[in-house]
């Protein structure tokens, strides 16, 4: 598999040992609202909670031996976040699956990846039509098998001593302007230092609220 190593000099400057996962489970207790969403509104602990459901299902889900990959195909509904928060919390990386593609250039980006668990919703079913992915188990986020298979794990706890700053957190697509796109590495430390430095270049304070101005999957690509 090739993916493009970003330089380290691009590594921003953060607390030695930060994980994205110890920022998720910091979370835990925290009842203040933490994700607003159309008419859905979560607190901090609730997001956590949500991503440890998530984070031991993926665990079982994950075939022994194989890449700690997830795809995830979606609009912005919670689930995003609740799934980047999963992935952080077993030391996986989330592949930002891109709608705009289609057909084998689709299939190529999820397979090169080396995604074992694909995270969608039934809008995005008609991209995956006639798509040959062997070996990747689909997930429908808007599914009652889905809910069925969270409720074994609903009172699982966030446990961040899985994950390491060097683990693998986002894989970015490139434009593939050159040629296919190739999936470019971001680590949890590299993720969670550049939190922690622009909450302090913009003084950012518990009790702010942030709106997405782009698409999830735009960003994790």
């Amino acid at each position: 598999m090739e993916f493009k190593e970003l330089k380290e000099s691009m590594e921003p400057a953060g607390p030695a040992g930060l994980t994205v996962a110890e920022l998720v489970a910091a979370r835990w207790g925290d009842h203040r609202p933490g994700l607003w969403c159309e008419d859905r509104t979560l607190t901090h602990h609730e997001v956590a909670a949500g991503a440890a459901a998530r984070a031991a299902l993926l665990t079982d889900l994950l075939p022994p031996g194989a890449e700690p990959h997830v795809g995830v195909l979606l609009d912005n509904t919670p689930e995003y976040p609740l799934w980047l928060s999963a992935a952080a919390l077993v030391g996986a990386a989330v592949a930002g699956i891109n709608p705009t593609r289609r057909g084998p250039e689709l299939a190529r980006d999820i397979l090169h990846t080396e995604c074992p668990v694909l995270v969608t919703a039934r809008t995005h079913l008609p991209l995956l039509a006639d798509l040959e992915l062997p070996g990747v188990r689909l997930l429908l986020t808007d599914s009652e098998e889905y809910e069925a298979l969270l409720v074994p794990y609903a009172d699982a706890t966030p446990d961040p001593s899985r994950a390491t700053p060097a683990d693998r957190l986002l894989l970015y697509f490139t434009s593939g302007s050159t040629g296919a796109p190739k999936a470019a590495i971001c680590t949890q430390g590299r993720l969670a230092a550049a939190g922690r430095t622009l909450a302090g270049t913009f003084a950012v304070r518990p009790d702010d609220m942030h709106l997405s101005a782009c698409r999830c999957s735009t960003a994790t690509r």
